[in-house]
């Protein structure tokens, strides 16, 4: 078996620990996650589920799957602290399913914010390869999902700031010195004129620690 992505040193590693591409998908026929009581979202589920291992597809063996509702809390916090899952995906109940693929390069949260949250990681500075990954999977799961699509927004989401693309690309970088010189406030308000945001290394929301920060786009409406 491959080694994970975390057990890797890429490319730009003294600085871009990992790369990720993370899209965000709903099926047509459901309602949005916040509008799902549990028997539709254990149905969003199963589709999915099936969608991914039984699709014939050379990957498709390559995945497992978790009932994040009944493992512990212990394996629950690891999946956070390996960037396989978001925090905010652990912290509640409600059908929620997460299939890895074996070098856990790959993960797919089902009934997070959005149905679906697939996201591809990378180790160092490799954002073609991340997106290639990610679409190729999107793809294949196009073919036997119906995806919450508008001719004129792109892919809907529960949240308005991912309508388009449904894409995040982020690299998290390792920032020691910036960070001690104090210098990180004014690059943050320097990249958000350009449509960039810069957090902690957990997502939204989230304090940087260690030096650890997270960068990412915020447009994801009007770009290609």
């Amino acid at each position: 078996m491959d080694k994970k992505w975390y057990e890797k040193n890429g490319k730009d590693g003294e600085v871009v620990i990992s790369t990720r591409v993370r899209l965000a998908r709903n099926l047509e026929e459901f309602p949005f996650p916040a509008r799902c009581g549990s028997d539709l979202r254990r149905r969003i589920s199963e589709r999915v589920k099936d969608a991914v291992m039984n699709s014939g597809s050379v990957i498709s063996s390559r995945f497992s799957c978790l009932d994040v509702d009944n493992i512990s809390t212990g394996e629950k916090v690891s999946l956070v602290e390996r960037h396989l899952v978001s925090p905010e995906f652990i912290g509640t109940k409600g059908e929620k399913t997460v299939l890895l693929m074996d070098d856990e390069s790959v993960s797919i949260m089902v009934n997070e914010e959005d149905h679906i949250r697939l996201q591809v990681m990378c180790e160092g500075f490799d954002l073609d390869r991340a997106y290639e990954q990610a679409s190729r999977i999107d793809t294949l799961l196009d073919e036997r999902l119906k995806f919450a699509f508008s001719d004129t927004l792109g892919y809907l989401t529960q949240c308005p700031t991912n309508l388009g693309t449904g894409m995040r690309a982020s690299v998290m970088l390792h920032l020691p010195a910036l960070k001690a010189a104090n210098a990180m406030q004014k690059i943050a308000e320097n990249l958000s004129k350009l449509g960039i945001t810069i957090r902690g290394a957990y997502g939204e929301g989230t304090e940087p620690k260690a030096g650890l920060y997270q960068l990412s786009n915020q447009i994801t409406l009007g770009i290609s």
